[in-house]
């Protein structure tokens, strides 16, 4: 019993030293790789901060990655951050309530959170 004990304790450490090893390696083959977001959609000072239906009857839809609305199929927008100067509406900052949509600065109706100033980009 003890044989079986010494032996199941030593696969246990050559199994996590070779996953350690594997590991080591991944990181040392290069840098991630980085989600590329097209060049023309974010201008500088501007950050998306999720993608939504372009279709006001579905402006609860919102996702983090680019894709189609579950809903009707159209190309996902991305809504982006703007400094203030240039935007279509104010949300509030919280994915939850992406719906919540204001045409002047205040508060977020669920939370209380202060709105963001947010446009509409491209795919």
């Amino acid at each position: 019993m003890k044989r079986v004990h010494i032996l199941f304790v030593s696969l246990l450490w050559v199994g996590f030293f070779a996953c350690a090893q594997e590991k080591k390696g991944e990181e040392t083959e290069g840098p991630p790789a980085v989600a590329e977001e097209p060049a023309a959609e974010v201008a500088q000072g501007e950050k998306i901060m999720y993608y939504t239906c372009p279709m006001e009857a579905h402006k609860h839809v919102h996702s983090q990655e680019a894709g189609n609305c579950p809903d009707c199929g159209m190309d996902l927008v991305s809504v982006v951050q703007t400094d203030g100067t240039d935007f279509e509406f104010y949300t509030c900052p919280m994915p939850e309530h992406s719906h919540v949509r204001h045409s002047e600065p205040g508060e977020c109706d669920e939370c209380g959170m202060k709105l963001l100033p947010v446009k509409l980009g491209k795919t």
